[in-house]
């Protein structure tokens, strides 16, 4: 039988996901808690005193079903290998939005620490106004952006510590969960963040092992973009990953390309480069115009309905002046001093705006630098998340 490629009845030879790839990918959205109303999966946010748990928003979750422990980084490895009673091993990928959280942090005055919540996972049919308690071992390893809290007993480490988690009842009414453990530090200037976490209930034989990808800021237009792929993760299905990953490379080629002109400009100004356009005229450029009218131009996309006194959280204008302040700063400190520090920014942001403070020179590496690891963390969210969620057939 010879069928022409334009007959009805002419065989299909494209690629059909559900038949390629069946039970890849399971959505981790779909199951809730019923008490607790969430998902579950792990959360991240705010313990807030106990009063109310500010939460980020996840946007987007699958959990592996085909050979999940490949997906395991080697550092999780390590950690599963000391505890030989885990004999079941749940590995999930959760997408965030945190401009929320961190627009209710900075509202609030609070250091940018949250709080991992896997409460939801742990009770999974905790019923309303039910209570329900446990410990669990917890580490977090492969950070980017997010910084361990070693000094107090309520922060993770790279090495398994114990934590309580709990859930209440509040005024007969309310379901509240804690307490304020668990705790990481996020960079406030990065972009994209990311993490993975490993939690092992005690006394149980499963555990969940994690990736967290973090998008800290999505209301300049090229980050919302990217962030709004997350959800394309919908029910977990071979066509919404697909999706899902497609949306993610266009946003992250178009933030890339809109980043790479920035810099461009930029480092190109100040190192002396006459690069014309915009409202600077002749030779007589001023470097520090254009570095400010460029990253004005980020903000014209963020929209007409955006209150500084309601949103304070730094724009992602804002972020890549504060992370150049804070390469600057650092080249200007000696000694020992952690990431994405108050101090170290100030120092940096004083050399900078100071005309004999830093050279033209030093002031373009620095811009170079930051504009450079904003544009690798984009490009490897992209192909991470590409790799993990990988579908034998369909993609490469």
């Amino acid at each position: 039988l010879k069928l022409s490629s334009h007959s009805p009845h002419a065989l299909d030879r494209s690629p059909q996901p559900s038949r390629l790839a069946p039970g890849m990918f399971r959505s981790a959205i779909a199951q809730k808690c019923p008490g607790l109303k969430l998902p579950c999966v792990p959360h991240i946010g705010h313990f807030n005193d106990g009063s109310n748990y500010e939460l980020a928003r996840t946007l987007g979750a699958v959990r592996f079903m085909k050979e999940p422990h490949e997906k395991i980084p080697s550092a999780g490895f390590d950690l599963l290998m000391r505890r030989d009673n885990v004999q079941d091993i749940e590995v999930y990928l959760a997408l965030y939005d945190m401009q929320d959280l961190r627009d209710w942090a900075y509202r609030t005055g609070r250091p940018y620490v949250v709080n991992l919540l896997f409460h939801a996972w742990l009770f999974p049919e905790l019923a309303y106004r039910s209570e329900a308690a446990g410990e669990v071992e917890v580490a977090i390893f492969e950070t980017s952006g997010v910084f361990i809290v070693p000094d107090v007993p309520e922060g993770v480490t790279k090495g398994l510590r114990r934590f309580e988690q709990r859930v209440w009842v509040k005024d007969k009414v309310y379901m509240c969960m804690g307490p304020d453990a668990i705790q990481a530090r996020v960079d406030r200037h990065r972009l994209v963040c990311s993490f993975w976490s490993l939690c092992i209930p005690a006394g149980e034989e499963r555990a969940i092992v994690t990736k967290h990808v973090l998008m800290n800021e999505s209301h300049t237009h090229i980050s919302r973009e990217v962030t709004a792929s997350f959800a394309e993760l919908g029910d977990g299905s071979i066509a919404c990953v697909l999706q899902h990953l497609q949306k993610l490379l266009v946003g992250v080629q178009n933030a890339t390309h809109r980043l790479s002109k920035l810099m461009g400009r930029c480092e190109s100004a100040f190192e002396g480069v006459f690069v014309g356009g915009g409202s600077v005229q002749g030779a007589a450029q001023d470097a520090m115009e254009i570095w400010d009218e460029q990253l004005a131009l980020l903000d014209r996309s963020v929209g007409a309905g955006h209150m500084a006194d309601q949103r304070p959280a730094p724009l992602l204008s804002e972020m890549l002046r504060r992370r150049v302040y804070e390469e600057l700063g650092r080249r200007r400190r000696k000694g020992k001093f952690p990431s994405d520090d108050q101090e170290t920014v100030e120092i940096g942001g004083r050399a900078f705006t100071t005309p004999t403070g830093a050279t033209g020179s030093e002031r373009a590496q620095a811009v170079h630098k930051v504009l450079i690891e904003c544009i690798h963390d984009l490009e490897v969210l992209s192909e991470s998340n590409a790799e993990l969620l990988a579908v034998e057939g369909l993609t490469v």
